[in-house]
């Protein structure tokens, strides 16, 4: 009977140590894929910062285009309107000095730089100018 015993001590304890590596094993899979995951999720979550940042970067390049053209189309405004006036003005000297009339003339420079400057200090109130429906 004692040998018996002892072929169930052992059966008994090669079972504790099967049981005892399989945890083992369990908890190192479980380590792997969870560093894994980590790995994974830390790579999404880097791609979509770099999006967001490449994103950002075109809306302000395409901002800066946007206001580069819009400068530049203001200027050549005030450019055509200098190049107006004084064709303006001799023509205007000329028909004062025939009817021997001082004559106030207007300058469209004058009136593209006036819109120009309301057009950026004065917000647009939409209230005070319903649509008209009828």
């Amino acid at each position: 009977m004692t040998k018996l015993r002892k072929s169930c001590h052992f059966s008994g304890e090669n079972e504790s140590k099967t049981i005892l590596d399989a945890f083992f094993l369990g908890k190192a899979v479980a380590e792997a894929l969870n560093e894994r995951v980590e790995s994974a999720v830390g790579e999404f979550l880097s791609s979509i910062g770099r999006l967001q940042a490449e994103q950002q970067k075109q809306v302000e390049e395409f901002q800066n285009e946007v206001l580069e053209k819009a400068r530049r189309a203001k200027e050549q405004a005030a450019m055509e309107a200098k190049r107006l006036v004084p064709q303006a003005k001799s023509s205007a000297d000329k028909a004062s000095a025939v009817n021997g009339v001082a004559s106030n003339t207007y300058s469209p420079a004058e009136s593209v730089n006036s819109t120009t400057s309301s057009l950026q200090s004065e917000p647009v109130d939409r209230e005070d100018n319903p649509p008209n429906d009828g």
